[in-house]
């Protein structure tokens, strides 16, 4: 059973981990996968990559649709399809393949074509929708991005989505329903088999036997990282002897040191930079609290699921992704996003009571190896669909 795996992406960051998780999951359940995409990389082999560095937050791509004019990135993204078309027709001419596995990205649709005309198997994962999500706002490309998104996901056999939001969505759009499922991001239960570590990284930063509440990814605004350093000086006023670690890069960091030395905790906020991915459970695991300040109706954060496996007491927001695998004070603490005092509320709970973190902790970990793996993700993708055909 061979598998084609397209997608148009450098890999390094989240969606590396993703295409990565899948990709290892599918060769675990007996397929053979063919990677292709515009670089050729193989996110596979990128775990010595640095995921949250940089201060643009974001590759490439990123940064030229940030700066190029008009139309232009938008257009150069249509005019892919020409080479995705060429590029996996020749694949698919070679080799017998059983299903394509299309990760969704803006403006691309020339793999529906391809299932069509080799008539096997298609199906797309979708973390956001080009119809909804821009970098730059294209009114006139507006009916190309609807277009786009109605002709690939109508001709998938399957769609593939992490969040209910994105899947209701999706039927707006007229996709059928049934084809539409569910499948919040996940772990590879192989490289998060073991919990430990951590030391290391407190010995480093000199942490010593305070609580310790962290946070992984780009300190960017939308992360709320102000709100986190707000949340350390209230609990440090009320007699916690709390410290935070912030493991990642980003434009907010001067922002947020110059934040904690108003408030006075300066000292107690340490920024340990951007790390390897091959590095993070160490850093996770040197977490007593680990958070998701700020997060929204359509992601499912893959920091969540490596906090979980890592056994950390979680505190996250009530948001209906994160409700679909979080239950407050069985395997996390939640907290309602719309209220000021809301992460703040979280972390007392758990610092006020020892007992919780560690019993929330075991609970997280054991439900995300029981239901939150790339293994049954990928089997949940494709069964039943080899040689169906659109």
């Amino acid at each position: 059973m061979k598998v084609l795996y397209h997608f148009r992406t450098r890999g390094t960051g989240g969606e590396g981990v993703h295409i990565a998780g899948i990709a290892n999951a599918l060769v675990k359940l007996g397929y053979e996968i063919e990677l292709s995409s515009p670089t050729g990389v193989d996110p596979r082999e990128s775990q010595g990559s640095t995921p949250f560095s940089g201060k643009e937050g974001g590759g490439l791509l990123s940064r030229l649709a940030a700066r190029a004019p008009g139309f232009l990135f938008e257009f150069m993204e249509v005019g892919y399809n020409l080479a995705a078309w060429w590029r996996n027709r020749g694949l698919l001419e070679a080799e017998n393949y059983d299903l394509i596995y299309e990760r969704h990205a803006f403006f691309l649709f020339s793999t529906a074509l391809l299932a069509r005309r080799f008539k096997i198997p298609l199906v797309v994962e979708v973390n956001e929708l080009v119809c909804d999500e821009r970098i730059r706002k294209q009114p006139l490309l507006k009916p190309v991005a609807l277009w786009s998104d109605r002709f690939l996901l109508g001709r998938a056999d399957r769609v593939v989505v992490v969040s209910p939001h994105l899947k209701r969505r999706i039927v707006e759009l007229g996709i059928e329903e049934g084809k539409v499922i569910v499948l919040p991001n996940a772990i590879d239960e192989v490289a998060f088999s073991e919990v430990g570590g951590g030391q290391r990284v407190r010995e480093k930063f000199s942490l010593g036997s305070s609580v310790v509440i962290g946070f992984v990814g780009w300190l960017v605004h939308w992360h709320n990282l102000p709100g986190l350093v707000s949340g350390l000086a209230r609990v440090r006023d009320q007699g916690y002897d709390a410290k935070l670690l912030m493991v990642g890069d980003g434009t907010l960091q001067e922002e947020l040191e110059a934040q904690a030395a108003e408030v006075g905790v300066r000292d107690h906020l340490v920024f340990a930079g951007a790390v390897t991915r091959a590095e993070i459970a160490e850093y996770v695991c040197a977490m007593d609290i680990a958070t998701i300040p700020q997060s929204n109706a359509y992601r499912s954060p893959l920091k969540l699921f490596e906090y979980m496996a890592l056994e950390r007491a979680v505190v996250a927001p009530a948001t209906e992704p994160i409700e679909m695998v979080l239950r407050d004070g069985e395997n996390a603490v939640l907290f309602d996003q719309e209220d000021e005092n809301g992460l703040e509320k979280a972390l007392l709970r758990y610092l006020a009571d020892p007992g919780l973190r560690a019993r929330t902790g075991v609970q997280a970990r054991s439900d995300c190896l029981a239901h939150h793996t790339w293994t049954a993700n990928a089997l949940a993708s494709i069964e039943g669909l080899s040689g169906t055909g659109s």
